[in-house]
């Protein structure tokens, strides 16, 4: 009797380009784009994230941004995003299904943008990893905020907001503001 052949590997995806600059005071780390944002080719390109809500809430209330005005609005507010890998195998969009982890550059990110005081997580998957392979070359502050994505459902949107607020008032500091919960990574 023939064998039932083993699924095909999964294939390997990729991360975005860094969005930094000169002025850049604070980094947002993601873990890896989901399939969606992929296809798209945008950060946070799954409708259901809570990150671009969060950030225009916060930053420009009110208003409805196509994908470019949100970029400039973080750039113009001095918030840096990348993610913690450069690349990975996952079937599906869960972080918890990642698996074949490559980090990206991170130490040069921040060596080429040397105004980045403070470095925040979106997510646990994040700080995780961004721990297990940074954690004692990157010597700033930094913190794990709840996850924007639809699958922390746990913590009701107004709650997330408050605690992403955080990212605004370090992106507005010329060097890192006391924080409840910053600490350096070991």
């Amino acid at each position: 009797m023939p064998r039932a052949s083993a699924s095909p590997p999964s294939p390997t995806l990729r991360s975005f380009a860094p969005l930094a600059d000169a002025r850049s005071r604070v980094l947002v780390l993601g873990t890896m784009p989901g399939p969606e944002a992929l296809r798209k080719q945008e950060y946070y390109g799954f409708k259901g994230n809570h990150f671009w809500k969060i950030m225009t809430d916060l930053l420009a209330p009110g208003r409805s941004l196509d994908y470019a005005q949100k970029l400039a609005l973080l750039r113009r507010h001095r918030i840096a995003v990348w993610d913690v890998l450069r690349s990975c195998t996952r079937e599906g969009a869960a972080d918890s299904a990642i698996r074949d982890t490559t980090p990206n550059d991170i130490p040069g990110l921040l060596a080429r943008h040397p105004g980045i005081h403070t470095v925040f997580c979106n997510g646990t998957t994040s700080a995780r990893l961004f721990a297990r392979y940074f954690g004692g070359a990157v010597a700033l502050p930094t913190m794990a905020l709840p996850s924007t994505s639809p699958a922390h459902a746990t913590m009701p949107y107004a709650e997330k907001r408050t605690r992403w607020s955080v990212v605004i008032a370090h992106a507005r500091a010329a060097s890192p503001p006391a924080a409840r919960g910053a600490r350096a990574p070991r």
